[in-house]
């Protein structure tokens, strides 16, 4: 079962402006850092306030990754439905 593609085009792009200010700027990093983590978690919780329970499984080895302090790797959006 694949991610929603709602859910991965949005980690997708979270992700990609990391990246994209770490390079801009990279003594903001543990900012850059701060701002996935807190959309990760946002992403996760629109999930948790919709009752979507296959949502919440895919996302959350996002979210653990992101509390252990990982960068986790995209999602391949030709997998997702």
């Amino acid at each position: 079962r694949e991610m929603k593609r709602l859910y991965a085009e949005q980690i997708n792009k979270m992700l990609e402006d990391y990246y994209f200010n770490l390079e801009n700027n990279p003594q903001g990093r543990e900012s850059h850092y701060g701002v996935l983590a807190s959309g990760v978690q946002h992403v996760y919780g629109a999930a948790f306030c919709m009752n979507d329970d296959d949502a919440l499984g895919d996302l959350r080895p996002f979210v653990s990754a992101i509390m252990n302090g990982e960068i986790p790797s995209p999602v391949a959006i030709e997998l997702a439905i």
